[in-house]
């Protein structure tokens, strides 16, 4: 080998030896001095509010490699309690442990020669994050002073770029206490993974529009949760909870909302007629959603929010008293108004949800049930948002169910969000039906039952606010008969045939027109009492409608509740009567 390539070698590995032996001496040099760095940055931003430590410290300016283990930053509770005599301690303090933390990667030399901080991945195993919130009345009145500058410009006298390729928060444990003068509040989440992709901080990045707080994608799946009321009669649980900020969505899955307990252990505990809710939704997807706007300011706003199928189930028991509350003002546009969460939602859209709504009847002590099922169609321009209200005041709805699983039922609402009375609209067609499916809620409810009736169609149009519903309803159809029934000693179902013949013949129309070829509109002028609430106001509003195509005015209603009244009467004295005559003696009689 010739000499100059002895030297040259020689240099080289020379180079290399003190490079490595540079780099080891100041990875063990550094270590104490970036320790100490690292605790005095913490006690200097947080104003000696946290603490900082951690078991092991490792890097390799070789590597480019470096990781933290058993890393912890915990709340000084002496300094808090001394801030909180100050009346200068925060609502939130936060307590977290990091397992270990990884980072790969770094590019030392990128540092010194450009001022790049570019790192591949950073790695955070199992991190517990505990947030304890304490309300302190003095937090409101403080004013804080907001810092314009941009992250690039905090940075820019260090580094002229920072970027990271990914970061991994895994399994992460999630705790927020929620402390006042009596309890404590807490909610917990375990498991949750989030995957950060791209983040980068420069000149550019800073105004990229694109970017959700400087990142390209922040992926976040929580994988089950649930949560019971204070009063525990309900709980509130999902399956799956994943947010995805690249393609601005988030879906929620296996969501309910339903009572910890029977049915009937629910009213024996509640001793009252309350309604009863079990909501189901296999799928929630919220599309189009301004997540930054969320983060910074709270505020919900999306393109559309997607249910898809589910169910929905009311119910009551009248069996138990009832406590009458005044709803006026509490229609469903009237709450969205007054819920504290802002919402702007564009599009609401159902996808076959079933509906239904049971009551047990306090007089017959059986229970009725009325069904909307397959609901589809859309909310138009869901939204509390005063600014957006302002240029649109009218939410709108365009719904399509099947009564009972039979008749096909189009409806249309439009509710004025700023009329201070509740101004709503609502029309629509219900198409052909046999009536006998009706039974399921009149039967139980009414003692009565739809013996046959051929529905051609219902139309009905109504303006309503909270006071009264006007509007006109068409009801076409024919071959209608009622049985109006009684029940035996034995708990049978009978007929009281007579009655039911003279309601018949001389009380209803059985077709509309009637026999004598007169079409009935029926005229709803109803006059909302304080107590019923939208649904049970716009159900009797129909029904009064429905009553006048029927031939069935107050006065006829009257007649057909007596003569069923004195029948029953009659029918009980006349049992009576035949039963002594004609019974059977009782055993050992004489």
């Amino acid at each position: 080998m010739k000499p100059i390539w002895k030297w040259i070698i020689g240099i080289i590995t020379s180079l290399l030896i003190i490079i490595v032996a540079g780099a080891w001496y100041l990875s063990r040099h550094w270590k104490p001095i970036l320790d100490a760095q690292i605790k005095e940055a913490v006690i200097k931003s947080t104003d000696s509010l946290y603490l900082i430590g951690y078991d092991d410290l490792n890097f390799n300016l070789i590597t480019g490699n470096a990781s933290i283990s058993s890393l912890r930053l915990t709340v000084d509770s002496t300094r808090y309690a001394e801030l909180e005599r100050q009346q200068q301690a925060p609502d939130n303090a936060y307590n977290i442990r990091i397992e270990n933390l990884r980072i790969r990667s770094f590019h030392p030399r990128r540092i010194l020669t450009g001022r790049r901080l570019q790192i591949d991945d950073i790695i955070i195993d199992t991190p517990d994050i505990h947030i304890v919130s304490k309300y302190h009345a003095y937090n409101d009145t403080i004013v804080t002073k907001r810092d314009t500058q941009t992250l690039y410009q905090r940075i820019s006298g260090i580094l002229n770029e920072v970027s990271v390729h990914n970061i991994h928060l895994n399994d992460i444990r999630f705790k927020f206490s929620k402390q006042t003068d009596t309890t404590t509040n807490e909610t917990v989440l375990n498991n949750l993974n989030v995957k950060v992709s791209d983040i980068l901080i420069d000149s550019v990045s800073q105004f990229d529009t694109t970017r959700f707080y400087h990142t390209r994608a922040i992926e976040a799946d929580v994988p089950g949760f649930r949560y019971e009321t204070p009063d525990s009669f309900y709980y509130v649980s999902f399956d799956r909870l994943q947010i995805a900020t690249l393609y601005k969505q988030v879906t929620l899955t296996g969501l309910k909302y339903a009572p910890t307990m029977s049915k009937d252990e629910f009213y024996k505990r509640k001793k009252m007629a309350k309604d009863m809710a079990v909501i189901a939704f296999p799928t929630i997807r919220l599309e189009d959603v301004d997540l930054q706007r969320f983060v910074s300011s709270q505020k919900l706003q999306a393109g559309s929010l997607h249910i898809d199928s589910g169910t929905v189930a009311i119910s009551n028991d009248l069996r138990y008293p009832k406590q009458p509350t005044d709803k006026i003002g509490k229609s469903p546009h009237q709450l969205l108004l007054k819920m504290k969460q802002p919402l702007k939602i564009d599009s609401v859209v159902l996808n076959n949800i079933d509906i239904s709504y049971a009551e047990v009847s306090r007089k017959y002590q059986k229970e009725g049930k009325i069904t909307f099922d397959r609901t589809s169609g859309v909310f138009y321009n869901v939204t509390n948002d005063s600014l957006a209200l302002i240029q649109n005041k009218t939410m709108r709805a365009d719904l399509t169910t099947y009564l009972m699983d039979v008749g096909k039922l189009n409806v249309e609402f439009t509710f004025d969000m700023l009329d201070k009375r509740g101004a709503h609209t609502y029309k629509g067609l219900l198409g052909p039906m046999n009536g006998k499916p009706l039974n399921r809620i009149l039967t139980p409810l009414l003692n009565a039952e739809v013996a046959n009736a051929n529905i051609k169609r219902v139309s009905f149009d109504v303006s309503a606010d909270d006071y009264r519903s006007r509007g006109s309803l068409r009801f076409d159809y024919n071959n209608m008969k009622l049985n109006l029934l009684t029940t035996t000693d034995e708990g049978k179902k009978g007929s009281m045939k007579v009655v039911s013949f003279l309601a018949n013949s001389f009380i209803i129309n059985d077709s509309n027109p009637d026999a004598n070829g007169k079409y009935h509109t029926g005229r709803i002028n109803y006059t909302r009492p304080h107590t019923y609430s939208f649904f049970k106001t716009l159900w009797q509003s129909l029904l009064q409608g429905i009553k006048e195509c029927a031939g069935i005015s107050p006065e006829r209603e009257r007649k057909i509740m007596n003569a069923a009244e004195e029948a029953k009467k009659a029918s009980e004295k006349t049992g009576g009567f035949f039963k002594r005559v004609f019974g059977k003696k009782d055993k050992g009689g004489g």
